[in-house]
């Protein structure tokens, strides 16, 4: 079953599943650009072994995922990281306005105008997001989740079919559960942000990250 995710504060530098903090990127990698020429923001910082062990994977052991996204605090962008299935916007999300970035671990690094507060990931509850054993007459009757989560299925994706055949979902993030400041990493704060991860991952390819706005 997906599980929730909760959060509490941990050191800007701890290898741990977490939001934010500082970036483990090796000097060799440059730093994410998108398109139009800003640094990306690191959003998730993952440690291999704590997919492989949660997910049941198979990626290198003792790497870092790291996801990066366009953020900006006075100008609008949300278009620049949402997908809800166009092949347009997946296009234009791949050219680089988010990065997800498979790598060794190198020295704490942010190169961004911006540096999130880390958060570690801490699981809660199991979810029973399976809404096809719910009787029609009660669908009325539940709170669908729609905070942070990670495993089996997405809660509130929008098009099911969003022609990521070579992906598999890795987790969900409420853009509500940043921390102070940041809860419009997503331009707006009920966004919630998607990590699928590619199947036949490598290190130009590792994943997709997006956004959708319910």
């Amino acid at each position: 079953m997906s599980v929730e995710i909760i959060f509490k504060d941990v050191e800007n530098e701890s290898i741990v599943p977490r939001l934010g903090g500082y970036s483990f990127l090796p000097e060799n990698i440059d730093w994410p650009l998108n398109p139009n020429g800003d640094k990306l923001t690191l959003v998730l910082c993952l440690p291999t072994d704590f997919l492989n062990k949660t997910l049941d994977l198979n990626l290198p052991k003792k790497h870092l995922l790291s996801v990066f996204s366009t953020y900006k605090k006075d100008d609008y962008f949300l278009d620049l990281i949402t997908f809800h299935g166009d092949k347009e916007e997946l296009k234009n999300i791949k050219k680089g306005f988010t990065r997800v970035l498979l790598h060794e671990a190198g020295d704490i690094r942010n190169e961004s105008d911006f540096l999130i507060p880390a958060q570690e990931f801490i699981f809660g509850d199991e979810l029973n997001l399976d809404l096809e054993e719910v009787d029609e007459k009660d669908l009325d009757d539940i709170e669908i989740y729609c905070g942070s989560l990670i495993g089996n299925k997405p809660s509130l994706l929008q098009i099911e079919n969003l022609g990521l055949d070579d992906y598999q979902f890795c987790l969900q993030i409420y853009g509500g559960d940043f921390p102070k400041g940041f809860h419009d990493i997503f331009s707006l704060s009920d966004s919630i942000g998607y990590l699928f991860l590619n199947k036949n991952y490598n290190q130009n390819d590792a994943g997709v990250f997006f956004t959708q706005c319910t």
